[in-house]
């Protein structure tokens, strides 16, 4: 007799705390990676845009960031990540999500191709450069340009 309430309890136990059903969808983001973690970005990085590419690339941050189109993408751990500001909430993101300009690079080609523009420069032009990015950018830190003005990194050589 002992035995069947034991067995009863086990049944009872095992259906109480089973988790039921799980429905998954087919949501392009998910947040942190694999393993949980999640990461923060707490200035905003300086930015060097690349013309052939067309999308800037962030130079001596602790992240590798690309701004596009208003919107900020993180390679990470071989995950990327977007926002629509560099603080975040980052979600994680298929390849097939990324813009084409940006997915038709290969990420070592990418770094490659930014630290070559820098190299091209003195690096005073370079300080100059981003500190008047970033009095450009104080304000409206993490939103578009008024009038759609280009984004980070975007007009300092023709004066624009």
């Amino acid at each position: 007799m002992n035995k069947g309430i034991l067995l009863a309890i086990g049944v009872a136990g095992t259906m109480w705390c089973n988790p039921g059903p799980v429905a998954y969808a087919n949501a392009p983001l998910a947040m942190g990676d694999r393993d949980g973690v999640s990461f923060s970005i707490q200035s905003r990085p300086d930015f060097i845009y690349l013309d052939d590419y067309g999308f800037s690339v962030s130079y001596g941050g602790p992240y590798n960031v690309i701004y596009d189109d208003g919107a900020y993408f993180v390679f990470r751990n071989g995950y990327w990540y977007r926002s629509r500001d560099y603080r975040g909430p980052w979600g994680r993101i298929r390849d097939n999500d990324l813009p084409g300009r940006i997915r038709a690079h290969r990420w070592n080609d990418i770094e490659r191709r930014r630290d070559m523009e820098y190299r091209r420069y003195d690096r005073r032009i370079w300080d100059e450069r981003f500190r008047q990015d970033r009095e450009r950018w104080r304000d409206r830190d993490g939103r578009p340009g008024p009038g759609g003005s280009p984004g980070p990194g975007r007009d300092w050589r023709d004066g624009r």
